[in-house]
């Protein structure tokens, strides 16, 4: 048989499904960028996704007119706020028909799903239409259900719960046609929850857009501290992100008050959309009121992240290394990376531990180990001399966004659509 006669058949186009919002701040990190890629070699493109009603009313038309731009076909679903569980199931039921219509509408050649819900639908389309599909995992989401509390395993509707979906995890596993993970560290993993899987799994860690994260000029980056009141020599130490449940920002603030007790020339920058009241009582709690006016709280948009955090010399990436962290690759990382900054990170996090070494991008600590923050404390200055073009550059190599791009294209070329 002829090699020409071996490929797969070109089949027409995709259909990407996801339960996260194109307009949310992460589905302008971690989407929207993907899917401009994407574009470039898969006609048609088709996005299903779930919108968040006030965000969809002021930002639509923009977003629908850039994805025009792109040739990307976009349906939006509303987002159900509240109603718990029930509120759930009806997105899902919204889900499977909106997908079923345009899947028998267009004959796509591949359904692309983003984590579990959108995989559910995938596999109902590959089994009634025939559609080979991606499961993007994004992650181990039932167990990270369990870890933040939001799946209680003392109620019996929970543990029931967690019981129905880990078999639901195993059956979407062995139903795709390609496994999508962030890390090398949870690939193992994979076959132990599904050992009928037979689909490849590719390793696609969370990437960066290097031409928007782009480093500071030394002036640009003066002006900026002097709007934000902060000395040009200071050592900004930076958080970037929201604060929930599997963040330690509890560590964090003890890591900056241990060295801010030793050093007049260190500040706290929490880029974030998080901090509330309730973080002040924080402080209060932690003994910190006599470093509030060291520590800058500031709200960002993704177009305005770059310009604020180039500004600091170190960033701070706490979570908690649980057992489904195994499978998390931090976006804030690529991000700070690109603009040149190191992190420091706690241990035993994806693959944090790995790329932090090969990078030599930072300082990984244990937080449990005694005089861990007065280690860091020591080594600051040391930290922040990792930074700048080098840094950048040796991660451009490995999180650069086109290394995303590559991967997705060959998996798409794997699986026969047509380009």
């Amino acid at each position: 048989m002829s090699l020409e006669g071996s490929r797969p058949a070109k089949r027409n186009g995709a259909l990407f499904i996801t339960y996260d919002g194109l307009l949310d701040p992460l589905g302008g990190s971690q989407i929207l960028p993907y899917l401009y890629n994407i574009a470039e070699h898969t006609r048609p493109l088709h996005v299903v996704s779930f919108e968040k009603p006030d965000r969809f009313r002021e930002e639509a038309g923009t977003l629908r007119e850039e994805l025009g731009d792109k040739g990307i076909h976009w349906t939006p679903l509303s987002f159900t706020a509240g109603f718990g569980m029930v509120g759930k199931a009806w997105d899902l039921m919204k889900m499977y028909g909106s997908a079923l219509g345009l899947q028998l509408r267009y004959r796509f050649g591949l359904a692309h799903c983003r984590s579990y819900q959108a995989m559910q639908v995938g596999c109902f389309l590959h089994r009634l239409t025939g559609v080979k599909n991606i499961f993007d995992m994004r992650g181990l989401w039932v167990d990270e259900r369990v870890e933040g509390n939001l799946w209680p395993q003392s109620k019996y509707r929970y543990r029931l719960l967690y019981w129905y979906y880990k078999r639901v995890e195993r059956r979407l596993l062995e139903c795709a046609d390609s496994v999508v993970v962030l890390t090398e560290r949870v690939v193992p993993e994979i076959y132990k929850l599904a050992p009928g899987t037979n689909a490849p799994i590719t390793v696609i860690p969370c990437c960066a857009d290097f031409e928007h994260f782009k480093s500071l000029a030394a002036d640009e980056r003066t002006s900026i501290r002097s709007e934000l009141d902060i000395a040009p020599d200071t050592i900004v130490l930076s958080y970037l992100g929201s604060l929930g449940t599997i963040y330690l920002l509890d560590d964090m603030l003890r890591l900056f008050k241990t060295i801010a007790m030793g050093r007049d020339d260190v500040c706290l920058l929490l880029i974030t959309r998080d901090w509330s009241d309730a973080q002040e009582a924080n402080l209060v709690r932690l003994e910190m009121r006599d470093l509030r006016d060291r520590i800058y709280v500031r709200a960002a948009s993704r177009k305005e992240v770059p310009k604020l955090l180039g500004i600091s010399d170190i960033m701070l990436s706490f979570r908690r290394s649980t057992y489904s962290q195994m499978a998390c690759s931090p976006t804030k990382l690529a991000e700070a990376f690109a603009l040149g900054i190191p992190a420091i990170s706690n241990s035993g996090v994806g693959d944090v531990d790995r790329i932090t070494h090969d990078l030599d991008a930072g300082m990984l600590i244990d937080l449990e180990a005694p005089n861990a923050y007065r280690m860091v404390s020591d080594e600051l200055d040391r930290i922040s001399a990792k930074g700048g073009d080098r840094l950048r550059r040796a991660a451009h190599e490995r999180l650069g966004l086109e290394n995303a791009k590559h991967a997705y294209r060959e998996i798409y070329e794997q699986l026969g659509v047509q380009g």
